[in-house]
């Protein structure tokens, strides 16, 4: 990479870093996004504590920010690899922010918005996949799963190079990786501080017999 390059991946991260599930909920609730609800810094987190029109802007932000990642790079005019670098920086960015002292939430948002500038037709694919399941199930946690699926399936079904699958996989991996690192505090601030309702966060808190619920009385 030249300096140039350098100085985009640097952007990327600073650009993926900006905590706007966090920046929403303070505003809106003055409560830290880390220590209520799931304890996930991310737009589902956001949907309970501060309202589902507060959720969906916070994931279409997060989202942004991986999209812009990319297309930055592109307007620079960086070689495709370096844009593609700036994607997954901007979901490490989203993961470890700088600006909530290396926490911050799993990322889907924004690998799917750096993926909706990669492969634009699976990835809205995968969206749609998400908001109909959502529809009929009023439950976040298979309606993610679905999603994530098609998002990873749909580039071979459009016959995409496996470069692209390859790309969606990784950062499927670098979410699932961070939903594994945080699982234990979530657990944590879950029994500490749960939402009101019957929704379920997004694991099976340990010790818990609660039965599957759903998120149709969710705040």
């Amino acid at each position: 990479m030249n300096p140039g390059d350098i100085i985009l991946v640097l952007v990327a991260y600073l650009l993926g870093s900006i905590p706007f599930s966090q920046l929403i909920t303070s505003w809106r609730t003055g409560v830290n996004l880390r220590e209520v609800g799931e304890g996930n810094v991310g737009s589902r987190n956001v949907w309970h504590v501060a309202g589902p029109a507060w959720g969906l802007a916070a994931f279409g932000l997060d989202m942004s920010k991986g999209l812009w990642a990319v297309e930055l790079a592109r307007a620079a005019r960086a070689p495709e690899a370096v844009a593609l670098v700036c994607g997954v920086v901007a979901l490490l960015g989203h993961q470890f922010s700088i600006f909530l002292q290396g926490h911050g939430g799993k990322g889907l948002a924004t690998g799917v918005g750096a993926l909706l500038a990669v492969t634009p037709l699976s990835s809205l694919g995968g969206l749609v996949v998400l908001g109909v399941v959502y529809l009929v199930t009023r439950d976040f946690n298979p309606s993610v799963a679905l999603g994530i699926i098609a998002i990873v399936v749909l580039p071979v079904v459009l016959d995409e190079p496996l470069w692209v699958v390859g790309y969606v996989l990784a950062l499927a991996l670098l979410a699932a990786v961070k939903k594994r690192l945080d699982r234990a505090h979530e657990q944590e601030v879950w029994k500490r501080q749960p939402w009101s309702g019957s929704a379920r966060p997004g694991f099976t808190p340990e010790g818990s017999d609660e039965a599957p619920a759903t998120d149709s009385h969710a705040r």
